[in-house]
């Protein structure tokens, strides 16, 4: 067996820009290490020069643009550790860095052993005879890889008038959101981001182990496919053995024999499994797992092992014509169709090093709780690691998972850089090959939208066009077929461009950013097959405000502020939110104090996020997913698009989407001079109950209802009703709005509306809202309509519910305990 120790811990780091002795000198076996400072490895050389004193977070206020000297200067990292020895007698001994940002040059006892350019690949290193008894100096000096591509053209890949001909991103395989995107500052990492350590043992190791099922037709079977990647480190073949065995089933192993041949070699093995459970995305099943182990023999000895858990399941993506035109684009799991709820996910962090297990799985837990059931991983940040993808599996999450380029043209035709790109797709497939959650592999994001309309013909036209058509494709159909791959998003087959409506995943950013810029009415006709962006921009809590916002400038538009805004908020030489505001509620923001904006900002994403999510889904299956942009934040901001900000904070939308996407909703919507009601289901099983409809007053003087039976076809959407819209000018469009509520054994379990006017335009009333304990409940009533009941604007108290409007004479309940203080309305929409 393969024996190691950790390289973890503490490390000494200096910077230099060369000036002081050459970065080289830094690394050799003896040095003065007298102006030294403290790092921590895993690492950023931000994190240790904040814990030095040297640089204030950059999270706050404008300390960022204070910090951009970091990203300029050479970094060397030190430490001695101790080799047993075992390791200086090995057959085989490694240097192992799991994750290096971004270029370093690794020396041992001054020596040079090795390279490495890439930040989503580990570094492996060869120091077999290498290491001396007792101490040894290692050193890593490293830059976050601006240096080595000073020289390289950055206007071929993305022309016109940008920061790209400094940092040169399209060359760096590392995160493309340090380099600034519209919500994350440019803020360049560097260091050793991840654990360290000293291997030895036999020439012969497991290197990777990658699986995956094949599900029987009728579900009665499945196929574990195991690839055991093996390393022989010597210079002859040797013969070997590989046994697999899935735990806890009867007779579900196998033994393996080959001769090994210096290099890397794949033993291929299969187990078949009769009446596998099943792994289901929520809410359709259970998400049972597997764990499946190899060991490595030689002369009967286990030499090395590895283990994995994976599910079972199959996905595929159907693709039948549509009978409006283009094609469906559903994502079925087990022969079954689901329907895709969630959000899109960024690096949880500016200094993705600071990111753990803890906060992916709180980050996962809260998109649980919102009903979601799919993270789309977009392409601009990293590859996601073992302990996200478990958090999924046993959460039910699908993952759709971009690789890692975004919105630029790629260096492909540069033989290094290609090698490089090959090397980490066929690295991150096999790593990640296990994890059922894992649903679609997708090449990018909106590159190929970029080749269609952004000028990237220009220049270098279409350099990475094979990348993605060919080159990764060809290597996922090797090392990982059990999902599908795309090759854009959004991306159009039959040469359609690659944001067509009809055919193909979606992009639908004509509300906020293009033609409907304020206008969020313009998602009710959205005819999108698969949306996986889109959405809205919204104010952060007071509560976040206040945390990053230094105390002299919590203020609407003070330094800071404009600092942590969003870039799209500032297009067009006119402040987004300034417009929304103005079309929708008739308010100029800086009349407001900073609590009245972060209401009404938060409310006005909350209804274009409402909007766009009550579209989609009561389309259902003719689209297949509401997928909005974004779900969590990589830092603190006035402006986001997410629901949970950076500090774990509900945003005021958070509720708002919750229960849209409850599996079981009803979606009131007027076309033309009708008004229908669809019941969107999401259960295997069918729900009945009644549903009421209809036109109300906002004043409650009057309404029009209608009341059926309701039953809700499993998994489907279903019209559960019409009505003609009234022509009696009493409900007219800034009178009276539409709603739909399920009931249950005399009980309101759902409801939802939709207005018919801008806010500004509606003859509102005061509130008057009353509020009551019940058994287990707090139930509240209000004769008038009120939009936007808010409890707890700061986010911070985890309610189970909050943003709901009242219908006149409606009780709404929320779960709420005996021994707790009843609620407070704090605030609420009416104007």
């Amino acid at each position: 067996m393969r024996g190691k120790i950790t390289l973890d811990g503490e490390w000494l780091i200096k910077g230099t820009d060369g000036r002081r002795g050459s970065p080289e000198s830094y690394c050799a076996a003896t040095i003065d290490e007298r102006t030294f400072t403290a790092a921590q490895v895993p690492g950023e050389i931000h994190l240790d020069l904040m814990r030095a004193g040297i640089i204030d977070d950059p999270r706050i206020g404008t300390n960022a643009l204070r910090a951009r000297w970091v990203e300029e200067q050479y970094w060397i990292y030190r430490r001695v550790f101790y080799a047993p020895d075992e390791a200086v007698s090995a057959p085989a001994a490694w240097l192992v860095f799991e994750g290096l940002d971004l270029d370093a040059d690794i020396y041992l006892n001054g020596e040079l052993v090795g390279s490495h350019h890439n930040a989503f690949c580990p570094c492996r290193l060869n120091v077999t005879e290498r290491l001396l008894p007792g101490a040894n100096m290692l050193a890593v000096l490293l830059d976050a890889g601006l240096h080595g591509v000073g020289e390289r053209s950055a206007s071929e890949y993305l022309p016109g008038r940008n920061d790209s001909s400094l940092h040169k991103r399209m060359w760096l395989r590392k995160p493309q959101y340090q380099f600034a995107w519209d919500w994350n500052p440019r803020l360049v990492n560097v260091g050793i981001f991840r654990p360290a350590r000293l291997e030895w043992g036999e020439t012969l190791r497991l290197d990777q182990l990658s699986l995956y099922p094949v599900l029987s037709a009728d579900h009665s079977s499945a196929t574990i496919h195991v690839r055991a990647h093996i390393d022989n480190n010597s210079r002859v073949p040797v013969a070997a053995a590989i046994r697999v065995v899935v735990a806890n089933e009867q007779g579900c192993e196998i033994t393996k024999e080959a001769e090994l041949f210096p290099g890397l070699t794949t033993l291929n093995s299969a187990l078949e499994l009769a009446n596998p459970r099943l792994w289901w995305p929520r809410p359709h099943g259970d998400q049972p797992l597997y764990n499946v182990s190899v060991e490595l023999l030689v002369n009967g000895q286990v030499i090395d092992q590895m283990s994995r858990r994976t599910g079972i399941r199959s996905v595929r993506i159907q693709r039948d014509a549509h009978p409006d035109g283009g094609e469906y684009f559903i994502i079925m799991v087990n022969d079954v169709p689901v329907f895709c709820k969630g959000g899109n996910w960024v690096p949880a962090d500016m200094i993705y090093a600071d990111v753990d297990s803890g906060r992916y799985r709180a980050l996962i837990g809260q998109a649980v709780n919102e009903n979601m059931n799919t993270l789309r991983i977009w392409g601009g940040g990293l590859y996601m690691d073992h302990a996200f993808l478990d958090a999924c599996d046993e959460a039910g999450m699908l993952v759709w998972h971009d690789c890692i380029f975004a919105c630029s043209k790629y260096p492909a035709g540069d033989p290094a850089f290609l090698d490089e790109v090959r090397r980490e797709i066929t690295h991150v497939s096999r790593e990640l090959s296990p994890h059922p959650s894992l649903a679609v592999w997708c090449g990018n994001n909106e590159l190929e939208w970029g080749a269609w309309s952004w000028g990237y013909d220009r220049g270098r036209a279409h350099p990475d066009h094979a990348l993605f058509h060919l080159e990764i494709p060809r290597i996922l159909a090797k090392e990982d077929p059990s999902r599908p791959y795309w090759p854009s998003s959004p991306y159009s087959p039959d040469y359609l461009p690659p944001n067509s409506p009809i055919i193909g995943d979606q992009h639908p950013w004509h509300v906020s950013i293009q033609e409907n810029r304020e206008n969020f009415y313009a998602y009710r006709g959205d005819v999108s097959r698969f949306p996986n962006e889109g959405g809205a921009l919204g104010c952060s809590s007071p509560a976040t405000l206040r945390e990053f916002l230094p105390n002299d400038e919590q203020y609407y538009l003070s330094p800071s502020w404009e600092y942590h805004d969003n870039e799209i908020a500032w297009q067009a030489h006119s402040l987004m939110n300034e417009e929304w505001f103005a079309a929708w509620l008739g308010m100029k923001p800086q009349e407001l104090d900073l609590d009245t904006y972060a209401f009404y900002s938060g409310a006005l994403q909350s209804e274009a996020l409402l909007e766009y999510v009550n579209n989609f889904r009561r389309r259902m299956w003719s689209t297949s997913s509401a997928i909005f942009w974004m779900f969590n934040d990589s830092w603190p901001v006035t402006h986001g698009w997410t629901t949970v900000d950076y500090y774990l904070r509900r945003k005021l939308a958070y509720h708002v989407v919750r229960r849209a996407f409850e599996p079981v909703q009803v979606i009131p919507v007027v076309e033309g001079d009708t008004l229908t009601v669809y019941g969107v289901n999401d259960m295997l099983e069918p729900w009945s109950g009644e549903v009421r409809y209809g036109f109300s007053r906002y004043d409650g003087r009057e309404c029009a209802e209608e009341r059926a039976p309701a039953l809700l076809e499993p998994n489907s959407a279903t019209v559960l009703g019409s009505m003609p819209a009234p022509k009696d000018a009493r409900f007219a469009p800034n009178l009276a709005l539409v709603y739909a509520a399920l009931w249950q054994q005399d009980q309101p379990v759902r409801q939802n509306r939709m207005m018919l006017c801008r806010h500004k335009e509606i003859a509102w009333s005061k509130p008057d809202v009353s509020i009551a304990r019940e058994p287990g409940h707090c139930v509240f009533r209000s004769p008038v309509y009120v939009w936007a009941v808010c409890l707890d604007p700061d986010g911070d108290q985890n309610l189970p519910d909050d943003m709901f409007d009242l219908l006149p004479r409606v009780p709404y309940r929320i779960p709420w305990p005996e021994n707790r203080e009843l609620p407070c309305l704090v605030r609420c929409g009416n104007l």
